[in-house]
């Protein structure tokens, strides 16, 4: 007993442990929920805020007024959220994200006046959209980086990979918008539109390997409004100086490009709704692991003291071994090794997929702090700073991922 004793309460504490991290998972799965729902919003309110700016059509006006307004709501949500979360602890590159974000929506209403105003292009409003909007996914990748649990990871690597596909989808309806109200789409305006189709392709393509079968049924179905874009694609490849195109197009393209983004919502928010499931889940096994090593360490000390046959049981409540003769023998003893051994393994096998799909959140995640490294250091838009990873990346042969590592190293 002297020796069992100690290693009960510590699978015990280890199973506690688990629980409070997943706990707190759970919680951060619901603030993701929210900073997706945030993003959409604010993706929508940057395509029409485009629309405005190039058509100048004042009857645009009151619908822009009302997608800020839904906007605004998602904003709430996400701030009494975040009201003393500062309390709970935490990671400082969490914090650090969210005072960020936090900074860029506090620039929001002087954008929205400037955007009503027209005192604002519509690639500078759409740049500042943009450089808010990355901002929450940088929060969004910080959080995710709590998870030690490899379903759950996987998951999140999911929907990471997907709101960026889905941001960079916003992207391109916003750069498409201005390339045909101007009637043409110079040399920089396609090679940015073909750099946005390879990412979101990269992105989703990631996203695939990574999400449930169910989900990817539905992306296929939501799919169904790839064609009419790639179209509207082709013809803005073909529109050059020389062959210019009827600017009302880009009324057409803007249609086109958001049926495909609303398609894409449900599928961030059965996404959301299976992470909060999953945690769930995984916090009721957890809770009924502890209630099991609890009755066993009951029935060990009952033992102890004469009161129970040696029966040891196992965390899912099946008898292990049966009572020795002579009370506690060296049974027990094995039993327990057994225990520990195949939680041992399970651990094991648990860290291996955990380390795969961490390695595709890392790899977001360092693509992501390059560029906002750029955009510091050399003071340059999201999508140039992008596109100057893209131009090394060519130049060099070498991939994204690497020349994004490589741009963090130099900078120590």
């Amino acid at each position: 007993m002297t020796r069992a004793g100690p290693a009960l309460r510590f699978l015990a504490a280890a199973r506690q442990s688990e629980l409070l991290a997943l706990e707190q998972l759970a919680r951060i799965s619901d603030f993701v929920a929210l900073l997706s729902e945030l993003v959409h919003a604010l993706q929508k309110e940057r395509g029409y805020s485009n629309l405005y700016l190039c058509l100048r059509q004042d009857t645009l006006l009151t619908h822009l007024g009302g997608l800020c307004d839904a906007a605004d709501e998602c904003e709430r949500a996400v701030r009494g959220f975040l009201d003393g979360m500062e309390q709970e602890g935490g990671k400082a590159r969490l914090y650090d994200a969210i005072a960020y974000a936090l900074y860029r929506l506090d620039e929001l209403p002087d954008l929205r006046w400037r955007v009503r105003r027209q005192r604002i292009d519509a690639e500078a409003a759409s740049a500042a959209y943009t450089r808010l909007i990355s901002s929450l996914l940088a929060v969004v990748f910080e959080a995710a980086d709590a998870s030690l649990d490899a379903g759950i990871t996987r998951l999140l690597v999911a929907l990471l990979n997907f709101m960026q596909g889905k941001e960079l989808a916003g992207q391109e309806r916003a750069l498409g918008v201005t390339g045909y109200a101007a009637g043409y789409f110079d040399e920089a305006r396609q090679a940015r539109l073909d750099g946005l189709v390879g990412d979101q392709q990269r992105s989703f393509d990631t996203f695939e390997r990574h999400a449930p079968s169910g989900i990817q049924r539905a992306w296929r179905q939501a799919r169904r409004h790839d064609a009419a874009v790639a179209r509207m694609r082709d013809m803005a490849r073909r529109a050059g100086e020389r062959h210019p195109v009827d600017p009302a197009l880009g009324a057409v393209w803007f249609d086109v490009c958001t049926a495909r983004i609303d398609a894409m919502r449900p599928i961030a928010s059965g996404l959301t709704d299976l992470l909060a499931e999953e945690c769930r889940q995984r916090i009721g096994q957890t809770r009924r692991d502890l209630r099991n090593h609890g009755l066993l360490r009951e029935r060990l000390e009952k033992q102890a003291r004469g009161m129970a046959p040696a029966m040891l049981f196992s965390v899912q409540g099946r008898a292990l071994d049966a009572p020795p003769p002579g009370g506690v023998g060296g049974e027990i003893e094995r039993s327990i090794l057994d225990i520990l051994q195949a939680q041992r393994e399970q651990m094991q096998k648990a860290d291996e997929a955990l380390a795969q799909a961490r390695a595709a959140l890392d790899d977001q995640k360092d693509l992501l702090r390059a560029k906002r490294l750029l955009m510091r250091t050399r003071r340059l838009s999201e999508p140039d700073a992008h596109a100057w990873l893209q131009r090394a990346a060519m130049q060099s042969g070498r991939t994204l991922i690497d020349v994004a590592r490589q741009v963090l190293a130099a900078a120590g």
